[in-house]
């Protein structure tokens, strides 16, 4: 942003100079009349100082507007006071003057009680200055004994990362209505960090705003609505603050289309959470978009995720990862998926831009899907579609030795009996180590049925399986054609 002459630097300057010895002699009595005093501040402009812009006006700004000489050089201040901090000047209206007002006006709606305007509650002041919480934590009850001083309903607002580098990345604020009367008053101010959380002084957000640059910015919440994240995601500038991997799945979908399940994983350690009765609650948002090789967007959508852990679960999780399952419907070409990860609770965001090949399924060929593997199975429905819901609790190709591994894939285009109008095939599961055969699951028949594609959903136990990295090859044999399709995926054992 460009800088902007200061008004007071001007004045200095010009103050500096009429008084300057190069003008006059020391000593020398001058014969210029007199500096006329300065008009009293009409009701008007004590108005204005008082009432509309106590909490942005800088300290420098106000001695400058209380010692201008006439109410009309008070006007002119006024008008370059809003004109510096229109963020964009080209247009008719002052977007920062706008949303100033706006914010007064909702505080004197929601904020106002016990005959207090709201603007002048200590609530309204936060919101006018960092506009709406991230999040609100309210606490309708009461407490209060003999020995301890009554406390009435409660509120924490917390944001975090605004847009103002200079102010830190989590705030907390503790509003009290310590009588009952709906008002309600500052207990604390928190600044939080990664090491814990120390006292924050409210009125030093005045000396944060000195800087109009950034005055400017702090009516912004980053947060506020998709678009801001549809900005992010769509750049290729990558955030890491929350690591993001994935692993992608084709399936045949109906029209020439693929679909693709998708399991996402960001580390728990990465993620903040919120303790509430001896539970950790946990939430994100998930924003996934795809571009073809024009830079078209194809796809865009979101997902909030909120989870928690019980307190005899946190501690054991804290190494592991959390997995996100959702799914895609593209036709077969080359793509370009981006996706963001949102921590609600802290605000912290990570960014992973990645290419995407999705294959096309021939019409008429004998073949098979990629395989899915999981450690846990969520239903015991064999025929559910792992397309139409989550079938897994958790992807994965890292296994325990003697662990039941499941397994799901899908054949397509079996060769359906003349007589009997019914597919006949069977399946066989070889396991890999080293690129030599470690054990082979017999071959089973396949159920029969009428279908021309089916669904295969079983388990496979690895049993005495040693830690190391191994391959699960499938074949199946098409009973009524004689033709063989086979398909492989790696996984790993550990201890």
């Amino acid at each position: 942003m460009k800088r902007k002459r200061s008004f007071f630097g001007v004045f200095l300057l010009l103050l500096l100079i009429s008084f300057s010895p190069f003008q006059k002699g020391f000593g020398q009595e001058s014969t210029e009349p007199e500096k006329k005093k300065a008009e009293p501040l009409s009701k008007w402009s004590k108005q204005w100082l008082e009432e509309v812009v106590p909490y942005i006006i800088t300290g420098i700004e106000k001695n400058i507007f209380i010692n201008l000489p006439t109410e009309v050089e008070r006007g002119k201040f006024i008008k370059n006071f809003w004109k510096k901090r229109d963020p964009n000047p080209k247009t008719a209206e002052n977007e920062f003057k706008r949303e100033y007002y706006k914010r007064i006006a909702l505080a004197n709606k929601f904020f106002g009680d016990s005959g207090i305007d709201g603007w002048r509650t200590e609530r309204g002041k936060i919101f006018i200055l960092l506009g709406p919480p991230n999040e609100i934590q309210r606490d309708m009850s009461s407490s209060g004994s003999y020995f301890s001083s009554f406390h009435g309903p409660k509120e924490i607002w917390n944001y975090w990362d605004l847009p103002n580098p200079r102010l830190p990345y989590n705030l907390e604020f503790v509003f009290i209505d310590k009588l009952g009367t709906g008002n309600y008053v500052l207990e604390r101010s928190v600044n939080l960090s990664q090491m814990g959380s120390t006292s924050f002084d409210i009125n030093s957000l005045h000396s944060y705003f000195n800087y109009m640059e950034y005055l400017t910015e702090a009516t912004k919440n980053p947060f506020e609505d998709l678009d801001k994240l549809q900005g992010i995601i769509t750049t290729q500038v990558t955030y890491e603050f929350i690591p993001i991997t994935y692993d992608s799945y084709y399936l045949k979908g109906p029209e020439e289309r693929i679909y693709i399940p998708l399991a996402i994983e960001i580390p728990r350690s990465t993620l903040m959470q919120k303790e509430i009765e001896n539970d950790y609650y946990f939430s994100l948002t998930l924003l996934i978009n795809v571009s073809d090789d024009l830079g078209q967007i194809v796809f865009e959508g979101s997902k909030d995720v909120n989870f928690k852990h019980t307190s005899a679960e946190i501690d054991s999780l804290k190494d592991k990862t959390y997995q996100i399952q959702t799914s895609l419907a593209l036709e077969p070409g080359s793509y370009k998926i981006h996706f963001l990860i949102l921590d609600n609770f802290s605000g912290k965001i990570g960014t992973l831009h990645q290419e995407l090949s999705v294959p096309k399924f021939n019409v008429e060929e004998f073949m098979l899907s990629d395989i899915i593997l999981s450690s846990e199975k969520k239903t015991k429905e064999k025929t559910a579609s792992v397309t139409e819901k989550k079938i897994f609790e958790e992807i994965s190709h890292t296994f325990r030795s003697n662990e039941e591994m499941n397994v799901y894939f899908e054949v397509y285009n079996l060769l359906l009996n003349p007589k009997t109008g019914k597919n006949a095939f069977s399946t066989e599961y070889l396991f890999l180590h080293r690129g030599k055969p470690l054990a082979n699951v017999p071959s089973s028949p396949g159920e029969s049925t009428s279908e021309k594609y089916c669904r295969i959903q079983t388990s496979l136990r690895l049993k005495n399986f040693k830690p190391g990295e191994y391959v699960l090859r499938i074949k199946i044999v098409d009973s009524n054609s004689g033709q063989t399709a086979t398909k492989e995926t790696p996984f790993v054992v550990v201890q």
